[in-house]
């Protein structure tokens, strides 16, 4: 892996989180394919840009806000991971800021298989 692979992949993963930070899933769609698998946590897989982008905004009406904070990101072939801190801000303003990771395996330019390791049961604990 070289240093330029992962310069880009660190672009790449910056580019898609500012589009999921929008919180418009709109932004988010063209990064996916058209078939793509999204699993986020130990949810079920939901297949399909569509449908991925209808969890996104079902999501995203639990909060009101999101942001990512890219800690690092490399890519392996046609796979991007990414470490990373997300901070939550709930309706009633509080935050909460958890670890993830994501695993991306790529078809070209977009994203064929989303998984999110993250646990957000604090999330709604509060």
């Amino acid at each position: 892996m070289s240093t330029q692979a992962s310069t880009a992949a660190f672009e790449y993963v910056l580019e898609v989180n500012r589009a999921v930070d929008s919180m418009d899933e709109n932004k988010l769609a063209p990064f996916l394919t058209e078939g793509c698998t999204f699993v986020y946590g130990n949810g079920e897989p939901v297949i399909g840009r569509k449908n991925i982008a209808q969890t996104s905004k079902n999501f995203m009406a639990t909060i009101s806000g999101i942001k990512h904070h890219l800690l690092n990101a490399w890519r392996f072939d046609d796979v991007i991971v990414s470490q990373l801190e997300v901070t939550y801000t709930r309706n009633d303003g509080s935050t909460l800021t958890v670890p993830a990771t994501t695993i991306w395996r790529m078809r070209d330019t977009q994203i064929d298989d989303y998984r999110i390791y993250i646990d957000v049961a604090p999330l709604f604990a509060h």
